[in-house]
């Protein structure tokens, strides 16, 4: 279908002018398309899996693999193709660069140290991760798509705070948080996941109409918060801390007043219930002192030698790295570490050396460049819903994910996530609310060009 909505031009405050006319419906109605209806809600499903993990949960419970994602994902992308949704998806830099990225992957994999293995883990970004980006910046094409999806991804944090709490592993890890299985069953990993998805649960706190909704969504964030520290890891410490001082600097001053009022209760709290050795662990920075981790110690040094091989790595293959997901194969039969006859066979632990040292410095580029021009986009559209008293739910929207971006992007900086969907996703979330943005822009303009047009007409 043709979506009129995307030609329609970027407006800013005071730009519209409406010729004065009879007075008219003050919403442009958009044609209704039942494929893209469909698709969407298949899209939303799939969201829903990704940010719930539902799908690596039935399997494990279960012992089988119903293969959900293929069920819901390949019926949403032949919608995405058919309803011109990549044409949509690509409005903007945010996709180039993001399939810029892919290409990039492509040409690093014949140079790859295992072809073989980088070009499986190509295949599997395509068909898993990047065509999240597509899926959603493709399906949504209105405010109501937007907070559709933005309620997705917010139940999707309701299970992870379920699945902390029935499923939470305290064997495997230690007395560090962690799950059973599936593939962020890592302490770490599965706090970063919960950076992601918290952002969203507040967005309910501050948009939705029911005070008891509100309520629940807000003990929900304090509940994600107190398992991201009982999961003990620093860079999620750290990307919680950089959330803070994100809402701090670009919330409005109510919401900054109830984040302080806040956040000296909540503390007190904290300290109260999270067990001293997960303090001890998230302090542990240095082995000077009498109360600190000596896990925490081994596990900071070994990050430390990999983030230096990963560096190093980048400046030996600058242009195509050593293939996409074989640093730790690399690493591990050219090197020596702690007195063994092989390396550390680890990740970098840190998404931006991983990708520049797997996948070369033009793959960096276009991976920052990527993550740049999505939080360019949705703090444009943030700036300009802030002119508009009427447009405040479309601010609040932009200002979670912004919010998402800052705690998860921090954390990830001592994370492997560079060849997975949260990014792409943010990207296409970004995308699809920039041109509902733009839609609702001009609609309340021609609903207060009407408006004025009629009073004149009455006077």
């Amino acid at each position: 279908m043709a979506d009129h909505i995307n030609h329609l031009p970027r407006v800013s405050a005071g730009s519209f002018q409406p010729v004065a006319s009879a007075p008219q419906p003050a919403r442009i109605e958009r044609p209704s398309d039942p494929a893209q209806t469909f698709a969407l809600g298949l899209g939303l499903v799939l969201l829903f899996l990704r940010t719930s993990m539902l799908h690596q949960l039935q399997a494990g419970l279960m012992g089988f693999n119903l293969r959900l994602l293929y069920v819901f994902g390949l019926p949403a992308l032949l919608g995405v193709v058919l309803t011109g949704g990549v044409q949509r998806s690509f409005r903007g830099r945010t996709a180039f660069y993001w399939a810029g990225f892919a290409i990039w992957m492509a040409v690093a994999t014949p140079f790859s140290i295992w072809r073989t293995g980088s070009a499986q883990l190509f295949i599997d970004f395509l068909r898993t991760d990047l065509i999240m980006l597509f899926i959603i910046g493709g399906l949504v094409s209105s405010w109501r798509g937007c907070k559709l999806a933005m309620y997705t991804i917010a139940w999707g944090a309701v299970v992870n705070i379920f699945t902390s709490r029935l499923l939470g592993a305290g064997t495997q890890y230690g007395y560090r948080l962690g799950l059973e299985f599936g593939s962020i069953s890592n302490p770490n990993d599965f706090s970063g996941h919960l950076l992601f998805t918290l952002p969203f649960l507040l967005w309910v706190v501050f948009s939705a109409r029911s005070v008891v909704l509100r309520i629940a969504a807000l003990l929900g964030v304090g509940y994600g918060i107190y398992a991201i520290l009982l999961t003990a890891s620093r860079g999620a410490a750290l990307g919680l801390v950089a959330a803070m001082l994100f809402f701090l600097f670009r919330a409005r001053t109510g919401q900054r007043l109830v984040l302080l009022g806040l956040a000296p209760i909540v503390a007190v709290i904290l300290v109260a219930v999270v067990p001293h050795d997960s303090w001890r662990y998230l302090r542990s920075f240095s082995a000077a002192g009498d109360d600190v981790s000596l896990d925490a110690i081994d596990s900071m040094e070994s990050r430390q030698y990999l983030l230096r091989k990963s560096i190093q790595y980048t400046f030996q293959h600058p242009i195509v790295g050593v293939g996409p997901g074989q640093f730790a194969w690399y690493e591990g039969v050219n090197n020596r570490y702690g007195g063994t006859a092989h390396g550390s066979w680890h990740e970098t632990h840190n998404t931006f050396t991983q990708v520049s040292s797997e996948c070369g410095i033009p793959g960096f580029i276009l991976y920052l460049c990527a993550i740049i021009s999505t939080f360019r986009l949705v703090n444009a559209t943030y700036r300009q819903a802030r002119l508009r008293p009427e447009c405040k739910d479309i601010a609040v929207a932009a200002f979670c994910i912004m919010l998402a971006m800052a705690g998860f992007v921090s954390a990830i900086f001592f994370l492997n996530f560079a060849y997975f969907f949260y990014l792409p996703a943010l990207a296409g979330l970004a995308i699809a609310l920039d041109r509902a943005a733009q839609a609702e822009f001009i609609q309340f303009q021609v609903g207060s060009g009407f408006r004025t047009a009629a009073a004149s007409v009455g006077r």
